[in-house]
C-alpha cells in the first residue's frame, strides 16, 4: 500500500477515532492525505422519534437534529486533532432509520441493534456510491464488522461489495467482546504491524475525548478512557488488518 492517500469509513462519528486513531494521526505525520467518511451522519427526516431513539437522546442530553449537529461538531474537533480531513454523508443511524415497506422503526432496542441484519437496499446505496466517488489513488479502510453492531455491519458489507477494499480495522471496543471471532481466530486476516509510539497515543486519546457525548457510553471518566486506550494499544489494538491471501 503506497499509495499516500486514505480513505476511511466511519459508521458513526466516532468508529474510526475510537479504532485507530493513534494510527490515522500518525499516517497524516508521514504527510499522508487521511479522509475519513462518516456514512450514517444524516439528520433524522422527521422529529417522529422511536421510543428506543429518545432513549438515546436521553443518554446524551440532547435530542434529533441538535444531536447530530453536536456529533458533527466533535468530529471535526478529533479530526483536527489527528489531522484528518472530516466528510459527513447522508444516510441516518439506525436509530432515525424505518422499513421503507412499512414505516416501522428498523431497530427498537439493543437487542435489535446488536443482531439485525442490514437492510440490503442501504449496502447496495453506500457500495454504488463508494464507486462513484472513491478515486484509485485511494487507500480505502473498512471496519471490519465486529460486535454485530447493525451500523456497522452495513459499512462492513458495503466495503465488501465496493470490492476494492486495502485494509480493514477492527471495532473498539466491540474487538473486546469479540475475541473469539473467525476473522481474528481462523487466520482470515493479518494485522499490518506499525510501531506507534507515546505522540501517536496522546493523539488518540486526545481524539477520543472530543466525543464527550459518547463516553459515558464506554468509560466512567477521562482516565480511564485515557486509560483503556493506552492498554488497547499495548496489546496491539489500533493497526490495521488485510485477508490473509493479500
Amino acid at each position: 500500500m503506497d499509495k499516500r492517500h486514505w480513505i476511511f469509513l466511519s459508521p458513526h462519528f466516532d468508529d474510526v477515532a475510537l479504532s485507530c486513531g493513534g494510527l490515522v494521526w500518525y499516517l497524516t505525520q508521514q504527510d499522508q492525505i487521511v479522509k475519513i467518511w462518516t456514512i450514517l451522519a444524516g439528520c433524522p427526516t422527521d422529529e417522529n422519534y422511536s421510543g428506543f431513539a429518545q432513549q438515546n437522546h436521553l443518554t446524551w442530553g440532547i435530542s434529533g437534529r441538535e444531536a447530530i449537529r453536536m456529533r458533527k461538531g466533535e468530529d471535526r474537533a478529533a479530526c483536527e486533532i489527528l489531522g484528518a480531513q472530516p466528510r459527513h454523508l447522508d444516510w441516518p443511524d439506525a436509530i432515525y432509520r424505518r422499513d421503507p415497506q412499512t414505516g416501522e422503526p428498523m431497530v427498537t432496542n439493543n437487542e435489535e441493534l446488536l443482531g439485525k441484519a442490514p437492510e440490503d437496499w442501504l449496502v447496495e446505496e453506500i457500495a454504488q456510491m463508494l464507486r462513484d466517488e472513491i478515486p484509485e489513488s485511494a487507500n480505502v479502510v473498512v471496519p471490519m464488522g465486529l460486535g454485530n453492531h447493525i451500523d456497522h455491519r452495513v459499512i462492513s458489507k458495503a466495503g465488501t461489495l465496493f470490492g476494492r477494499v486495502d485494509a480493514f480495522y477492527a471495532d473498539y471496543p466491540y474487538i473486546l467482546g469479540s475475541f473469539d471471532n473467525p476473522h481474528l481466530t481462523e487466520g482470515k486476516w493479518r494485522k499490518i504491524p506499525h510501531d506507534l509510539g507515546q505522540e501517536a497515543l496522546h493523539a488518540w486519546q486526545e481524539a477520543v475525548l472530543c466525543y464527550a457525548s459518547q463516553l459515558s457510553g464506554f468509560w466512567r471518566d477521562e482516565d480511564e478512557t485515557r486509560l483503556a486506550l493506552r492498554n488497547y494499544l499495548a496489546g496491539g489494538g489500533g493497526r490495521l488488518w488485510q485477508k490473509a491471501s493479500s
